[in-house]
C-alpha cells in the first residue's frame, strides 16, 4: 500500500504543514474532565454489558491508540507537522498532563519527534487497550480484572458505557451536529470499521461531514488511523 504521506491528494489537503512550521496551532482547548475520547472508544469498540470487545484486538488497539493522540489534540498538546515529506506529529505545549495515559504518549513524542505520525500509532497499539482499560479502572469505570485471566473487562454501570455510542447514534438518527470530541469519536468509528457493528443506521453522507467539518489534524488523525488499520488488515492475510 502507497503511504497516503507522500501522496498529492494528501499533500494538498494538508498544504499547511509545511516543514513543521505551523501556520495556525492547533488548539480546541476541549474539557476531557468529564469524558475521556479513548474512554468513550472504550466503551463503544465493547459490548456494554459483557465486556466482550467488538472488533479484533488489533483494530480495537489502533483505534485506541488514536484516541489517546486525539485526546493531546483536542487539549492542544499536539499537532501535525510535514517535514522531509513525512506527516509528523509536533508538541506544542510539553508540560506534563495530569493523566498519566497522555502524559507517557506525549513523553514519548517530545523525546523522538522524528517519527512518522503511523509509527506512532502502531507504537501505542502495543499496549493501548489495556492501558485505558487500566485508566478506566482506576477511574471506576470498569471492574478490577478477577482472579482467572480474561480480555473481557466489564463495565461498572451499563448505562454509562451505553451513552457515548448511544449519543452518537441518536445525534445521526435526528440529524444533529456533534460536537468536535464526538466527531472524532465516530470518525475513528469510521477507520476501524466499527461504524458498521455499533450505529443504528449507516448514513454516508452524515458521516462524511461531520470528518470534513474537523480541524485538519484531527481528519489526518482519522485517515491515518484508516490507513494503519488497511496496512493491518492486509499484514494478517
Amino acid at each position: 500500500m502507497a503511504d497516503p504521506c507522500l501522496t498529492p491528494e494528501l499533500c494538498s489537503r494538508n498544504d499547511k504543514f509545511n516543514d513543521l512550521a505551523i501556520r495556525s496551532p492547533f488548539v480546541v482547548g476541549v474539557d476531557l474532565s468529564g469524558t475521556r475520547l479513548a474512554n468513550d472508544l472504550f466503551f463503544v469498540m465493547h459490548d456494554n454489558a459483557t465486556g466482550r470487545m467488538r472488533l479484533h484486538a488489533r483494530l480495537t488497539g489502533l483505534g485506541l491508540a488514536a484516541a489517546v493522540l486525539g485526546e493531546l489534540m483536542l487539549t492542544g498538546r499536539i499537532t501535525v507537522g510535514l517535514a522531509a515529506g513525512q506527516i509528523r506529529l509536533v508538541a506544542l505545549d510539553a508540560a506534563p498532563p495530569a493523566d498519566a495515559l497522555t502524559r507517557t504518549a506525549l513523553d514519548h513524542i517530545v523525546t523522538e519527534p522524528s517519527h512518522r505520525f503511523r509509527t506512532w500509532l502502531h507504537f501505542l497499539a502495543r499496549t493501548a487497550l489495556a492501558d485505558v482499560a487500566a485508566r478506566m479502572t482506576a477511574d471506576g469505570l470498569l471492574r478490577p480484572p478477577g482472579r482467572r485471566p480474561s480480555r473481557r473487562r466489564v463495565p461498572v454501570d451499563v448505562n454509562v458505557a451505553a451513552w457515548p455510542a448511544g449519543r452518537v447514534n441518536l445525534a445521526i438518527q435526528r440529524r444533529e451536529p456533534l460536537n468536535v470530541q464526538d466527531r472524532v469519536l465516530l470518525g475513528l468509528l469510521v477507520a476501524t470499521g466499527g461504524n458498521q457493528l455499533v450505529l443504528w443506521e449507516q448514513n454516508p453522507r452524515y458521516l462524511s461531514d461531520a470528518i470534513a467539518t474537523l480541524p485538519a489534524p484531527l481528519q489526518e488523525l482519522i485517515a491515518q488511523t484508516e490507513a494503519a488499520v488497511g496496512d493491518s488488515v492486509i499484514s494478517r492475510r
